[in-house]
């Protein structure tokens, strides 16, 4: 946008020449020489990153300082077109609206009413009798007017855009939260049933494709209505979390473990094998028992747990009513084991 910017008033200015509106001698060519030369240091600093290590890393005080240097050389050569030339100086400024806060915006208007200034004190002491001193004051009066619209328009701009900026974070940070409860059970912080079947249809889909091994657990918490009955709700929700964080630090990260609804969990084993899967839980169930809970030294945890291996072909439906029917198995054999079938 800058180099855009200097090229049209690199023709402006061209022109001006040309038509006797500047001072013939103006050196147009060194003027917007150097400029296109610092910019193009601004431009490799930004591209190579090296402008990261500063504080302003889009370089833009440095950007907008360059310009209105070369904005005041140029006015130096405007002859009575001066007036309208200081409205180069709030496109400079229109450059930083977007970019700084208002007390940037009052930094760079300061140095810019600065830099006129000494144009002005300098064509003072040089050619006083040139010099009408009503164009003076009030070109400087209508600079000082100009700039104190932008710090105040600039600085709304810069509230208006941190208020979108926040509102945006806040609405990204909610669509977190309910993606996140959308998939999650409250509780034990688990994939809830709902995700875990949409993800069972599409391990089952890759097995079928792939022709790899996927097995699938069903687990239920041993006696846990008699935990809720004699301890209370918040010492069953303790024992559910507990078991929660067993096993998702116990099994391997491209396992699918979820909550499926009160005391039972799922586990979905993708390529793994028959023995694999039957370690992981064994070591799970002598985990889980092994725990003691403040509530009660002497209550001893223990679950059940039905293990299926998918069959090509079958429907999400038969593949998990096998792992059930096995966990019933468990149940009926005694609890507290591991019925393995669809082998």
């Amino acid at each position: 946008m800058a180099l855009y910017s200097y090229l049209l008033l690199w023709m402006g200015t061209f022109l001006g020449v040309q038509l006797s509106a500047f001072e013939p001698g103006t050196p147009h060519a060194l003027i917007f020489g150097w400029l296109y030369g610092i910019n193009a240091l601004f431009y490799l600093m930004i591209r190579s990153g090296c402008s990261e290590r500063l504080k302003d890393p889009s370089l833009t005080f440095l950007q907008m300082a360059t310009g209105i240097l070369a904005t005041t050389a140029i006015l130096y050569f405007s002859r009575e077109l001066r007036g309208a030339m200081l409205s180069i100086y709030f496109m400079v400024m229109t450059f930083g609206v977007f970019a700084l806060d208002r007390r940037g915006l009052m930094l760079m208007a300061l140095f810019t009413l600065t830099c006129f200034t000494g144009l002005q004190v300098f064509e003072l002491s040089t050619s006083p009798h040139s010099v009408v001193f009503s164009y003076l004051i009030g070109h400087w009066i209508i600079l000082a007017l100009g700039l104190c619209w932008f710090i105040y328009v600039g600085g709304y701009i810069h509230n208006l855009q941190t208020r979108v900026r926040d509102q945006r974070e806040s609405l990204r940070e909610a669509h977190e939260r309910l993606s996140a409860i959308a998939i999650r059970d409250e509780l034990t912080g688990l994939y809830n049933r709902r995700h875990f079947l949409e993800r069972l249809d599409e391990e089952m889909s890759l097995a079928e494709r792939n022709g790899s091994a996927l097995h699938l657990a069903i687990i239920d918490l041993d006696h846990f209505k008699q935990v809720n009955d004699q301890y209370g709700h918040a010492a069953g929700d303790e024992v559910l979390c507990r078991f929660s964080n067993l096993a998702s630090q116990g099994l391997r990260r491209s396992d699918l473990l979820a909550r499926y609804g009160g005391e039972e969990f799922v586990v979905l084993f993708p390529h793994a094998s028959k023995q694999a899967c039957m370690a992981a839980m064994e070591r799970l169930r002598d985990a889980f028992a092994s725990q003691d809970f403040g509530f009660s030294g002497a209550m001893q945890t223990s679950f059940s747990a039905g293990l299926a291996a998918y069959q090509k072909g079958e429907s999400a439906e038969s593949f998990t009513h096998r792992a059930d029917t096995a966990l019933y198995e468990a149940k009926a054999a005694g609890r507290n084991r591991i019925h393995l079938t669809g082998e």
